[in-house]
């Protein structure tokens, strides 16, 4: 796939390369795979989202798994993603939702077009570099409405290291491919699976709370996968964390 994008023209390789691995034979048959709402995910969404037939933007749909089930449960969809083959899955599977080949970077609607907004499987953390995945997070906030909300998820490598129930066969492998990468030092720690390597954000999860401050948003809450609730615990023992976002109702607020 020839990536023609000014956006990603403009972006670093380690984006490029990261965005191009989700076009692999691999990445398509794996992510195509999946459905439904992770449990974690369901149950934010649940209790977070507003009620159908709220506006969704569903970012990195991918396949559309999430925004499958969303659509189902009565909310007005629109899935953004820049792989080709995997919106030419979700569209196949979904033909009534729309689906659009659009960069995370330059969302393309007005200002507080949608109710909520999810960002799910740790689809932000392939956004390089930190500077660039801060200015997705401010992009996310301008396009939902005062009081929207944002659910998504984020890598922790403290919490994959230190967790009791890790391997060595599984860290072993993780430390190895650190090394002499320059980008582990900014928390892009490099993963290997059958898609090709990746770069993707790994840090402790206060990181991604400040981002969202940053950006304008209130944090709900920080929850890991395996539901630790509170900070530390999830610090140090889980390796994927959801995060819960509102736009203020009022500047200010």
């Amino acid at each position: 796939m020839t990536i023609r994008s000014k956006v990603l023209e403009e972006s670093s390789p380690t984006l490029r390369a990261n965005l191009a691995s989700y076009d692999s034979a691999w990445s398509l048959e794996t992510y195509a795979a999946y459905q439904g709402l992770f449990e974690n995910e369901r149950a934010l969404v649940d209790r977070y989202f507003p009620h159908p037939p709220a506006r969704v933007l569903d970012l990195g749909c991918g396949a559309g798994r999430t925004t499958g089930t969303l659509h189902r449960l009565g909310f007005s969809l629109v899935g953004i993603d820049f792989s080709s083959s995997l919106l030419e899955v979700a569209r196949h599977k979904y033909p009534d939702i729309e689906f659009l080949r659009m960069d995370a970077l330059n969302l393309q609607f007005p200002d507080a077009s949608f109710d909520a907004a999810l960002f799910s499987f740790n689809g932000l953390d392939c956004i390089h570099p930190v500077s660039a995945r801060r200015a997705c997070l401010r992009g996310v906030f301008r396009v939902l409405r005062p009081g929207g909300v944002f659910i998504m998820s984020s890598h922790n490598l403290l919490g994959l290291l230190l967790w009791r129930g890790s391997r060595g066969d599984q860290l072993l492998p993780v430390l190895r491919n650190q090394w002499r990468s320059p980008l582990a030092l900014s928390w892009f720690i490099r993963y290997l699976d059958g898609g090709g390597p990746q770069h993707l954000y790994s840090a402790p999860p206060g990181k991604t709370v400040r981002q969202l401050g940053e950006a304008g948003f209130e944090v709900l809450e920080v929850r890991g996968v395996e539901g630790a609730s509170r900070r530390l615990k999830i610090l140090f023992s889980e390796h994927h964390v959801d995060f819960v976002a509102r736009r203020p109702r009022k500047q200010g607020q």
